[in-house]
This record gives C-alpha cells, sequence and structure tokens, in this order.
C-alpha cells in the first residue's frame, strides 16, 4: 500500500476508493501547450491502446458514480487507469 491509503485507512472511513488515472483527455480553458501536444498524441495512441496512457474525463466521472453504487472489494480500493476504464463503462 501505499502513503495515501495508509492514511485513508487511519481516518476510519467505512469505505473509500482512490483513482489513479492517466492522462486526462478533457478540453481544458487554461493553455498549456505542452499538454495539449501530449493529448493530442495520446489521443491517437488511445485508439490502439485504449487504456494505457489515457482516459477521458467522462470515463473517470462514470467511474466515480459507480465506485459509490456498487461494492468495492476492501476497505480502500484504489483504481488503475485500466481498473478506471472497465468500471466506467460498465
Amino acid at each position: 500500500q501505499g502513503e495515501v491509503e495508509n492514511l485513508v485507512e487511519a481516518v476510519g472511513f467505512d469505505r473509500c476508493t482512490i483513482l489513479r488515472p492517466a492522462v486526462l483527455l478533457c478540453k481544458r480553458q487554461e493553455s498549456r501547450p505542452t499538454e495539449w501536444m501530449a493529448q493530442q498524441f495520446l489521443s491517437v495512441v488511445a485508439r490502439v491502446f485504449p487504456t494505457a496512457y489515457s482516459v477521458p474525463v467522462e470515463t473517470v466521472a462514470r467511474a466515480m458514480v459507480a465506485s459509490v453504487l456498487q461494492p468495492g472489494e476492501g476497505k480502500v480500493e484504489v483504481l488503475e487507469n485500466a481498473a478506471i476504464h472497465r468500471l466506467g463503462k460498465a
């Protein structure tokens, strides 16, 4: 477990889900040229490897809602990018 997971367990929540998305694919209001270039590249890569390096923010939002509605596998559940994709499409 990581430091954040240990701190969350110490708080004593009945259940908590920590999401660890990769690069978020979304439009931003602020200008970040390097991030924009990365998003353009990763959106092409996502067509071949959809869960590898990026995730649309809509998928993350759906995964957040689904994690609340579905029973978890433990007190603290950590969802990496591929799991976020699966849960966000369920």
